[in-house]
């Protein structure tokens, strides 16, 4: 029995470890919005222009606050976007089901 169980352990932790990895959830006016469920599964929500690079030093994204970070070398985009974007992570962080 102990090969059976240690088989199913890993089959299982890859879904775990997807479970807290961001999945993409919508794109809004070229922003990417993508979504995690932490422990107590409440979903946390982040927005972020895609671009090659990591998501710190490459990436125009927003804050927790909702407010915009621009890396060095970086164009700030277009606000009139903004407000579309921040409203989608409204939606996000309201509810699992984003409607």
């Amino acid at each position: 029995m102990q090969p059976v169980r240690v088989l199913l352990l890993i089959l299982i932790s890859p879904v775990a470890f997807e479970a807290t990895a961001f999945q993409p959830l919508d794109r809004v006016d070229g922003w990417l919005i993508e979504r995690r469920l932490d422990e107590r599964q409440e979903p946390i929500c982040r927005a972020s222009v895609p671009g090659p690079g990591t998501w710190f030093s490459a990436r125009v994204r927003l804050d927790p606050d909702d407010l915009i970070v621009v890396p060095a070398g970086l164009q700030r985009p277009d606000e009139a976007a903004l407000i579309a974007v921040r409203e989608a992570l409204q939606r996000c962080r309201d509810s699992v089901l984003y409607l």
